[in-house]
């Protein structure tokens, strides 16, 4: 069963959409699923096309692959064509006469063999088209049980003939030479086929072939529906489920679709039925930028969207609709298990790692779950025999996959079988800026781009400024921090406000970047000594320090040496203590690379020193690592630092007479303390 996590008003929008009440007075907008990789796009489809499939002439396509918008109609033509029991096939006279003409191989024939070949019978016209190549490049778009109504190309000649036929043929042509401004019957199809197969033509479907295309295909639907006799009329619209539609010729698609509404519109057409769901992985269009939340009571079929252009009596030609990450409810209710002592707390360890991501929670809450299943007691195996309690600091960096625990058949399997949850992540969520090399592994070295990336996202703001004089500290020459922050942007990882200045890098990116920075110790340290090192001004020392912290490790000392002197000497100069306690927040807010087997206040205690009351040096340095590490849920998961945070608040506290807020805050980390005491 699909789960859809809060997306089922969507599929009650969709549902509304269908039902078919005559013809109808307005044209449905195109509904744009947008989000980054792995926000659920491709299940909601999964329960469209099982809702909805068996009860209304209906395709799902995946448009990934997609080469020509000749490769989105035809695929589109015949699955739309699918014999589905109890309802009335759909022929498509004017697109099936548009693709057979455009499918034609000249063998210098010309003008002459052009029309020759367009009034043959399927066995002889088979011998002058492309349409085997087409069915190939089509038949991908189409699901595996789909892909056989593309098999022979004397079969799918002879669907597209029988469409041509029975005295429709007439009509199509009459139709494509009005498009085309008059002429002769085949006039505007020679014309089109000429434009298609230009020597000088651009990369692509010429746009006025893929206009013609989406119109045919728009027109095919709308006299079908629109024209039957009144015991034909179908009871429900037609669904075109579209996956991966962000690509440069599916993007064109929707662009199209849209633009023949418009004019159709304009023309005085009748509406088509064409219920087209698309799901984009990355920015979307700017009339469709304005996504509405799926869980909004706005998102009714039948009422307009809240946030189109325009006023009421506005068409809407683009419905958006944002795919949201999980709250933390939605979480709670994937999170099967309890290593943290209760489900509650491994719920809420997975959200602060994954920031609610739909695919990464899922797969995150299944592999904990595995990883801290106990075994079936066995009386032949004594206690001191039975494995530890499972570590959730150990869940990213742990095999994927292993004989004890196989990997869910629905998953896409590994690429390696020594593939780490980390990797397998990556994989899934940054897939567009990721090389895998030959043997399956994943390098710097060969990610410049991610490299970048990772090094923008590891100062706060993602400064670009800051982020390019880092790359020239390194000596990383063709590259810039423009174009790092535009990919994340585009790839829905990065919300920017109105400037283009960086607003909120998505937890699930910023964990994977900042562990990938963290690959290579070296890497890391240079790119924080070479933002310490831009951030040389009075105004910048607490960004100064909080790259200064990041360098921190067991065997280098000097740099929390540095931090611990610059937070004790702000603790004098400071105005207050609730202004020390901002730069506090500034400064250890810093990312780290550190993993440890011990207890966290164990590992504290080793890298500041035991605790020593009424010494505020020592306070103060405790407390900057204790809140250093204990922002990195990958470090604490089981909140064992809120104790030490607490104490060395009351510390500070008892040598300072401004001491009031740093009571509020240790009585904060002690409330945190007793939620996960036990």
């Amino acid at each position: 069963m699909v789960r859809l996590h809060g997306r089922e008003r969507v599929v009650d929008y969709v549902r509304g959409a269908l039902v078919r009440r005559g013809v109808p007075t307005a044209p449905q907008p195109v509904v744009l699923l947008a989000g980054p990789r792995g926000s659920g796009g491709t299940a909601l489809l999964d329960a469209l096309w099982n809702a909805f499939s068996a009860d209304c002439l209906s395709v799902r396509l995946d448009l990934r692959s997609a080469q020509g918008v000749e490769d989105i109609a035809l695929a589109a033509v015949r699955g739309l064509g699918r014999r589905i029991p109890g309802i009335r096939p759909i022929d498509f006279p004017r697109t099936a006469m548009l693709l057979k003409a455009l499918s034609y191989v000249d063998g210098g024939g010309g003008r002459t063999a052009f029309e020759a070949y367009l009034s043959a019978r399927p066995q002889d016209a088979a011998r002058q088209s492309a349409l085997a190549a087409w069915s190939t490049r089509a038949a991908p778009l189409l699901s595996p049980e789909q892909q056989g109504l593309l098999n022979t190309i004397t079969g799918l000649l002879g669907a597209l003939q029988s469409a041509v036929g029975r005295h429709r043929d007439s009509r199509a042509l009459r139709w494509l030479s009005e498009r085309g401004g008059g002429g002769r019957e085949y006039d505007s199809l020679w014309e089109l086929y000429r434009q298609h197969h230009a020597p000088n033509a651009a990369t692509g479907t010429p746009r006025v072939v893929a206009r013609t295309l989406c119109a045919a295909l728009l027109a095919d639907l709308r006299h079908d529906f629109n024209d039957s006799w009144p015991r034909m009329q179908r009871p429900r619209n037609c669904l075109l489920l579209l996956d991966d539609a962000g690509g440069r010729t599916a993007d064109l698609f929707l662009e199209l679709l849209a633009e023949c509404r418009r004019g159709d519109e304009a023309a005085g057409e009748r509406p088509d039925p064409a219920v087209v769901v698309a799901v984009q992985r990355g920015r979307v269009r700017p009339e469709a930028s304005r996504l509405l939340d799926p869980t909004s009571p706005d998102l009714t079929y039948g009422e307009r969207h809240p946030l189109a252009p325009g006023g009421p009596g506005h068409p809407v030609w683009w419905y958006g609709v944002a795919l949201a990450d999980l709250n933390g409810e939605q979480v709670l209710a994937l999170c099967t298990s309890s290593v943290l002592g209760r489900h509650n707390r491994d719920a809420d360890f997975l959200y602060e790692l994954t920031g609610g991501h739909p695919e990464s929670t899922d797969r995150l809450a299944h592999l904990l779950a595995a990883f801290g299943r106990t075994p079936p007691a066995d009386p032949r195996r004594s206690p001191a025999d039975l494995p530890e309690p499972f570590d959730p600091r150990r869940l990213l960096g742990a095999p994927l996959a292993d004989e004890t625990h196989p990997l869910p058949r629905h998953w896409p399997q590994p690429a390696r079988d020594d593939l780490t949850v980390e990797d397998y992540l990556l994989r899934r969520a940054l897939a567009d800026h990721l090389t895998v090399a030959a043997d399956g592994s994943l390098r710097p070295d060969d990610n410049p781009a991610l490299n970048v990336m990772a090094v923008l996202a590891a100062t706060p703001g993602l400064r670009r400024g800051a982020c390019n004089s880092t790359l020239h500290y390194l000596g990383w020459s063709g590259t810039d921090a423009d174009s790092a922050q535009l990919a994340l942007t585009a790839s829905m990882w990065l919300e920017e406000n109105a400037d283009g200045e960086a607003v909120r890098l998505h937890p699930l990116a910023a964990l994977l970047l900042r562990r990938w920075l963290a690959r290579t110790p070296e890497t890391w340290r240079a790119v924080h000594m070479g933002y310490a090192a831009h951030y040389s001004s009075r105004a910048d020392a607490p960004l100064r320090h909080h790259h200064t912290l990041a360098q921190v490790e067991p065997g280098h000392r000097e740099p929390l040496t540095a931090v611990s002197a610059h937070l004790d000497e702000e603790f004098d100069r400071a105005g207050s203590t609730a202004e020390w306690l901002r730069v506090l927040d500034q400064v250890t807010a810093a990312p780290n690379r550190l993993s440890t087997p011990l207890d966290p206040r164990t590992f504290v205690s080793s890298l500041a020193g035991p605790a020593r009351p009424r010494d505020r040096r020592r306070a103060v340095t405790r407390l900057a690592v204790a809140r250093w590490l204990h922002a990195d849920r990958g470090f604490d998961p089981a909140h064992q630092l809120a104790q030490t945070v607490a104490t060395e608040y009351e510390h500070l506290a008892d040598v300072t007479d401004d001491n009031e807020v740093l009571y509020q805050q240790a009585g904060k980390y002690r409330r945190i303390e007793t939620n996960w005491l036990g």
